[in-house]
């Protein structure tokens, strides 16, 4: 940071400072950041798990039950390192964790442990289970939690509207913007600006430092690409600070010639594409939804006492939907290994059919696991 950015960032804290207000809340642009303990006490809020337990977590003890296991695959949600389709989102989950710089094995004991605990096709399907192994595996193998707040990767629907604020902030004109909602970005002054506004409004760069490829890594994390990270990456973007002498064409020169095609190849003029067709008013039609691959809904029941079974497998009629989900009665999933380790076999198992149309919920509970076979 250069001591004239550094002295405007000290103004302004002190200017806040006056009038009571916390600076730590005014945060530049769209970019969120947030710690992993924020998130524990977030996800503490939204599913009502007792205060006193915040001590015990905040030690790094999370003790198999179910409470803290849904508890942990809410965190992961939260942070955006899990999902209940493709599991643990590696490119941001690692930046949670500090590895030990002698240790060498780090990424394998943990790839290990996560075989282990989520073997390659497993029938167990219980999403709070899944999300708790997995994070105790990166705990336990990885390193150690990182404490501070981290950069926050933002959905698609917040980029689109980070790109319509740009435009909107640089009166991009009409006729530009129906070049972009075709798909087109001629090579314009207003089309450099508007990717530089769009970068510096998401927290992927910087105006004194550049590019924040770790803060790419991340964003990109259903789409992890090491290259972001290389040494090539970091010294192409080097030689172009300064060389060009303007921002915006330094910044599209790097887009085109070094990062448009990494992560998601030119995800950024997807975006605009969007943006300028919402500018323009047109409403674009989506495909309906037939098929969900996130956990069913359990808001008619405690999250506690039931265990989310077949997730991915939840089918959507016209009219709502409808699951199965084999639930243990004692609250219990295959987490919950004693009973197996023991050898016994595990009983008390029953069939809990989910159904949530336009109108209202039902619930039936009945029968054996096996009855549900073909639900």
């Amino acid at each position: 940071m250069s001591p004239r950015a550094g002295c405007t960032v000290l103004l302004a804290a002190f200017a806040l400072s006056l009038t009571g207000c916390d600076s730590s809340l005014d945060v530049p642009h769209l970019a969120l950041t947030k710690s992993f303990s924020r998130a524990l006490q977030d996800c503490m809020e939204y599913l009502q798990v007792p205060g006193y337990r915040y001590a015990e977590y905040a030690s790094n003890n999370y003790p198999d039950d179910p409470e803290t296991k849904c508890l942990l695959r809410c965190v992961g949600l939260n942070l955006r390192w899990w999902n209940d389709t493709s599991g643990v989102q590696t490119a941001v989950m690692e930046r949670f964790f500090q590895p030990d710089p002698a240790d060498a094995e780090f990424e394998n004991r943990t790839a290990e442990c996560l075989e282990k605990a989520l073997p390659t096709g497993s029938d167990s399907n219980d999403c709070c289970c899944s999300a708790y192994e997995s994070f105790r595996c990166y705990l336990q193998y990885y390193g150690n939690l990182i404490p501070c707040a981290l950069f926050y990767p933002e959905d698609d629907s917040r980029h689109i509207r980070a790109a319509q604020d740009c435009i909107q902030y640089l009166q991009i004109p009409e006729k530009l913007l129906k070049s972009y909602s075709t798909g087109s970005f001629p090579d314009a002054p207003e089309t450099r600006c508007l990717l530089r506004c769009f970068f510096l409004r998401t927290g992927v760069f910087h105006v004194d430092t550049g590019f924040d490829v770790e803060r790419l890594y991340s964003r990109d994390f259903e789409n992890p690409d090491e290259r972001y990270l290389s040494p090539e990456t970091q010294t192409k973007l080097h030689e172009l600070r300064g060389s060009v002498g303007e921002q915006c064409t330094e910044v599209y020169v790097a887009y085109r010639d070094v990062l448009g095609e990494l992560g998601r190849p030119f995800f950024e003029y997807n975006v605009l594409e969007k943006a300028a067709k919402r500018a323009l008013g047109v409403v674009c039609e989506e495909e309906p939804v037939t098929t969900t691959t996130v956990c069913p809904s359990i808001s008619d029941f405690n999250y506690k006492e039931l265990n989310c079974q077949n997730c991915g497998r939840l089918l959507i009629s016209p009219t709502g939907r409808c699951s199965a989900l084999q639930v243990r009665h004692d609250g219990y999933g295959p987490c919950d290994r004693s009973a197996y380790d023991r050898g016994e076999k595990v009983e008390n198992t029953g069939l809990l059919t989910v159904c949530d149309d336009e109108h209202e919920h039902g619930s039936t509970t009945g029968g054996d696991a096996d009855d549900g076979g073909d639900g």
